[in-house]
């Protein structure tokens, strides 16, 4: 999915989520970079990862209609998932005053994680599919700075050791590239 996809999807879905009140989903990933315009609307992936929905209970109901509406667009059922939501510890600190507003379908208002949150959550995922989304990102000082104050709060959550070395060893070279060597 790319984008224009994507929007599609949540348009459908807010048009077949009945809900009684407005829903906030929180997207993380390649998807909130993509709607927030921080990753290129034409790159693609295969779900959009939702980190937080508020109220908490809506968030089942909004799977359901997801899975249920995913087929009249030729979209897996996992479309939307909150799987990431194992990953909470990582979300960093402060994330709500960064978000980004990506629209409103229905009872559903989208936001994003913003630019500084998304980098650092990619560093520590170092996933392939990360580690090119960074590249492109091409990084700046202050998001490498960002990135290592992140990773320093990271010590004291249930974020593995190995995680946050990994991590680091990761941005050492994502700086480096960055500085131009």
């Amino acid at each position: 999915m790319d984008a224009a996809a994507i929007e599609l999807a949540l348009h459908r879905l807010g048009a077949r989520f009945a809900y009684p009140i407005d829903v906030e989903l929180l997207l993380v990933g390649g998807a909130a970079g993509m709607l927030s315009g921080v990753l290129p609307r034409s790159r693609t992936t295969i779900d959009c990862d939702v980190m937080l929905a508020s109220p908490d209970e809506a968030l089942g109901p909004i799977e359901d209609a997801a899975r249920a509406m995913a087929s009249e667009l030729g979209l897996p059922s996992s479309w939307l998932n909150s799987d990431v939501q194992l990953r909470r510890d990582a979300l960093p600190r402060d994330w709500r005053s960064r978000r980004v507003w990506v629209g409103m379908w229905g009872r559903l208002r989208v936001f994003s994680i913003g630019r500084s949150d998304l980098v650092a959550m990619k560093v520590l995922a170092g996933r392939p599919q990360d580690v090119e989304d960074l590249r492109a990102l091409r990084l700046t000082g202050d998001d490498v700075d960002f990135v290592r104050r992140y990773l320093g709060t990271l010590a004291t959550g249930a974020t593995h050791d190995d995680e946050i070395r990994e991590a680091s060893a990761l941005l050492a070279i994502l700086e480096e590239e960055c500085r131009g060597g």
